[in-house]
């Protein structure tokens, strides 16, 4: 059986950084920069102001990142008959006597899988994933998500991948 492989998609993210330019793009109307700042009857312009700096910021950070991805030739994504690594998170591969359930997320139609391990001390985050880590883990429930928006692959054929992979274990060996 061959692994399942996933690696960035420059199509993909091509179409995420100009999404991102876009909302840069709105932000930058909401502050003034293309004549007199918008109104509105429901929120007060100091608000309006901060939400136009704060997509500027966050969605041209955002950008940044996509950007440093397009060209990475990286796998990003492996599950094999001996685990998981998600390079986005770590370089480190959780064998699959480590993880102790799998599951599922959605938010606005993007699916994340969620891993739950027996150690998350074991498999810390590297990077900006690292920071995001404790939030992550808040929101989804789980110790490591992960999202292959912007991949050459599908969310499907990964949840395949971990059922074809994933040893099958008697209810009393799981913790």
């Amino acid at each position: 059986m061959n692994d399942f492989v996933a690696h960035w998609s420059r199509w993909r993210l091509a179409r995420l950084i100009l999404l991102g330019v876009g909302f840069v793009l709105l932000g930058l109307w909401m502050i003034g920069a293309f004549g007199a700042p918008p109104t509105s009857r429901n929120y007060p312009p100091d608000l309006v102001l901060f939400m136009g700096w704060a997509g500027i910021i966050f969605f041209g950070l955002c950008c940044v990142v996509i950007v440093s991805r397009f060209f990475s030739k990286r796998e990003q994504l492996r599950i094999g008959p001996a685990g998981i690594r998600y390079a986005v998170r770590s370089d480190q591969t959780i064998p699959w006597r480590e993880i102790v359930g799998i599951g599922t997320w959605n938010s606005a139609g993007q699916k994340s899988i969620i891993l739950h391990l027996r150690d998350p001390a074991s498999f810390p985050a590297r990077g900006i994933a690292s920071i995001f880590a404790g939030a992550n883990r808040k929101i989804t429930g789980g110790d490591v998500s992960i999202s292959l928006t912007g991949t050459d692959s599908e969310f499907d054929d990964a949840m395949s991948a971990i059922a074809r992979f994933q040893p099958v274990e008697p209810e009393n060996n799981r913790a």
